[in-house]
């Protein structure tokens, strides 16, 4: 099958919003688990991290198997395993027992989100259809942080659990147009009669600038995990309403769309380094606006700037990592680093978070974001050498 033709790329791209869903919409799920299974602050920091964790697992073992299994199977098997976690999760809502269908969950969000992204990243197109699905992804925040907040005030977390079921039934209806197969790396192949070369793996996927670029993404996303898992809390422990912070996140992911489509549309125009410099200064401006005395005002501003920056910096952090890997894998490796980064975030920011102080959010957020700046520059200059 033609990996260029419009249907592959229209359902990898959608099937790559399906597969985030649940982290897409997590301030809603982290606020309808607080106020429906009394979750405190640890316990939401610990269920994040929890969740984060699986979908990182399930993305570290895609990087053994994305160039051996068929994709179309592995998708059926991994949207599946997404449904039949959801639906019992609506009949479920013992606070353990809950927690482990959300990571069954994310376990097959995170596998197919690596198939979706390894197929765009087989396309002529690469950058450019990182950046649409990227754009995709936002359109979801949007429109679900700016309508679900009413459904959730009035069904709680089985209104999300259902949005969840709806999507994974479009997706087993995507999945007929998804490839079997990618593109054939033969010049730097780490698989030799269906069995993991470990010499060609270490020199491909595990070479330094490879390495240093993708704990640039595990690093950028320890920052998301701690802003996104909190971001709801600490708008409510100033004293916003639901609904004000729902209308307020789903104003500020909006400027994730152009942030997306800005990046698409530069694509190497400026390299990668600059972009993901100016990305990075947005990020600690808006992480700084985040305080126990700031306005309704400056959180919308905020939002706007991190949703925007946000999404600007990932399709970069897609091409440094497709620009410095020659094994073929490393796309796919990437959500499992950014995952790992997402789940570290949280549980680490809960050994500190109370209800009325968050103050080691911004600092951690601030930290993480600067050193993922650094791991990315130190692996492009390797690159160019």
């Amino acid at each position: 099958m033609d990996i260029d033709k419009r249907s592959v790329v229209i359902s990898s791209i959608i099937l790559s919003v399906i597969g985030m869903s649940g982290f897409l919409i997590l301030p809603l799920l982290i606020g309808a688990v607080a106020n429906s299974l009394h979750f405190n602050e640890q316990e939401l920091g610990f269920m994040a991290s929890s969740i984060m964790t699986a979908a990182a697992i399930s993305s570290i073992f895609s990087i053994i198997w994305i160039r051996k299994i068929n994709w179309k199977l592995a998708g059926y098997a991994a949207v599946l395993l997404m449904f039949v976690s959801h639906i019992s999760a609506l009949f479920i809502h013992h606070q353990i027992f809950f927690v482990l269908l959300m990571c069954a969950a994310a376990f097959g969000g995170g596998t197919l989100y690596s198939i979706a992204l390894t197929v765009l990243s087989d396309s002529s197109n690469a950058d450019r259809y990182f950046g649409y699905s990227i754009a995709a992804q936002v359109s979801f925040q949007v429109l679900g942080l700016m309508i679900l907040p009413k459904f959730i005030t009035q069904y709680g977390i089985n209104s999300l659990l259902t949005l969840f079921l709806i999507l994974e039934i479009i997706g087993l209806l995507l999945l007929r147009w998804l490839p079997r197969r990618g593109v054939e790396r033969t010049k730097n192949t780490v698989i030799t009669h269906n069995i993991v070369d470990i010499n060609n793996f270490v020199n491909g996927l595990l070479k330094p600038k490879v390495v240093l670029a993708l704990l640039g993404c595990f690093m950028f996303f320890f920052n998301v995990g701690v802003i996104w898992t909190y971001i709801e809390r600490m708008g409510n422990s100033v004293g916003f309403s639901s609904e004000d912070i729902g209308l307020a996140l789903s104003i500020g992911v909006f400027f994730g769309i152009p942030g997306a489509l800005l990046a698409a549309w530069i694509s190497q125009r400026f390299g990668h380094v600059r972009p993901l410099a100016l990305a990075a200064l947005l990020t600690v401006i808006s992480v700084y606006m985040l305080i126990e005395s700031m306005t309704f005002t400056d959180y919308i501003i905020a939002l706007i700037l991190y949703n925007f920056s946000w999404n600007f910096s990932l399709t970069f952090q897609y091409a440094v990592v497709n620009s410095v890997d020659t094994s073929g894998r490393g796309v796919a490796a990437t959500p499992a680093f950014h995952a790992m980064g997402a789940a570290a975030g949280p549980a680490i920011a809960a050994l500190y978070v109370t209800s009325s102080n968050y103050i080691a959010v911004n600092i951690l957020a601030i930290s993480s974001v600067i050193i993922s700046l650094l791991f990315f520059v130190v692996a492009n200059k390797l690159r160019k050498r």
